[in-house]
């Protein structure tokens, strides 16, 4: 639903009842010759822009009713006209105002998903300013310890992958990491 106030509801659920009063006079007023279904489709896309889907049932229902007074007293071939004329403004006033109420939920994901493009292509300039700053800064580097000097912290190769290039890092073992661990562990058992 929306964000209206109470009052601004309160009065377009009343611009809804007088537009559906409106349609059952034009309905009225065009007689029995032309079936004027498609006029009941402005209460029901109004409530489906301001209210929801509950509200386009309502006036959807409440669109039939006034269509089948307004074509009450007219003498059809057939009685059963009468109803599928009522029931025809009904399916017309549901279906549109359904179509409209999506089309309203399309837009405001368009508008989120927009938004959230927004936000990622500033992260990301940001993130690239930052990288690019990096590449362009020397880096000083502990000859002994390997540590790495950013301003006036020194920080080990892990804190600064994770710290200042904002990577997730997780630990393994190289070939020659695991080639040195072995022949350790063969040296360590041979002189105990």
């Amino acid at each position: 639903m929306t964000d209206t106030p109470k009052l601004n509801r309160l009065a377009m659920a009343a611009l809804c009842v007088m537009s559906l009063i409106g349609a059952g006079y034009v309905d009225y007023v065009t007689g029995f010759d032309l079936v004027f279904s498609a006029i009941y489709l402005v209460p029901s896309c109004m409530c489906a822009w301001f209210f929801g889907r509950r509200a386009v049932a309502l006036i959807s229902i409440a669109s039939a009713t006034v269509s089948w007074n307004m074509d009450s007293g007219h003498p059809y071939s057939n009685p059963s006209i009468q109803y599928w004329n009522a029931f025809s403004c009904f399916l017309v006033s549901f279906f549109g105002g359904l179509m409209l109420f999506r089309l309203k939920q399309i837009l405001a994901e368009r508008k989120q998903i927009n938004s959230d493009l927004k936000n990622a292509m500033e992260e990301l300039k940001r993130s690239t300013e930052e990288i690019t700053k990096l590449q362009q800064g020397l880096q000083v580097v502990c000859a002994w310890t390997q540590r790495i000097k950013v301003g006036d912290q020194w920080m080990s190769p892990d804190e600064f992958l994770s710290s200042q290039l904002h990577l997730k890092i997780t630990h393994g073992i190289s070939p020659e990491g695991r080639q040195k661990f072995v022949d350790e562990s063969k040296l360590g058992s041979v002189l105990r």
